[in-house]
């Protein structure tokens, strides 16, 4: 991955970490039901992959696979920035660990 493409994944991380604090904090002082508990959970768990894919941007292993150790595809990084898991594991695991 070339620094253009670096840079183009780590402004997407950062534009959809942002929308994810502001939606976050516009919830605090509202009394959720349980869909918009669910959806409030699954924001904390996606900012916090977020986190997770920028601080391997700034240690040198933001695209490299956490299981098998080889390069994901750009095509998914674009798809998906905070991706931490190449094509062929994250199937693995949703077959391993279903929603």
């Amino acid at each position: 991955m070339n620094p253009s493409q670096r840079n183009e994944l780590r402004r997407a991380l950062e534009r959809r970490r942002a929308l994810l604090v502001d939606e976050i904090a516009g919830e605090r002082d509202t009394v959720l039901d349980e869909a918009e508990l669910a959806d409030e959970m699954r924001d904390h768990a996606e900012l916090q992959e977020i986190d997770a894919a920028l601080r391997r941007l700034q240690d040198g292993g933001y695209g490299i696979c956490a299981v098998c150790g080889t390069r994901i595809g750009l095509q998914r990084l674009r798809a998906e920035p905070q991706a931490a898991r190449c094509i062929d594991c994250q199937r693995r695991h949703e077959k391993t660990y279903p929603a």
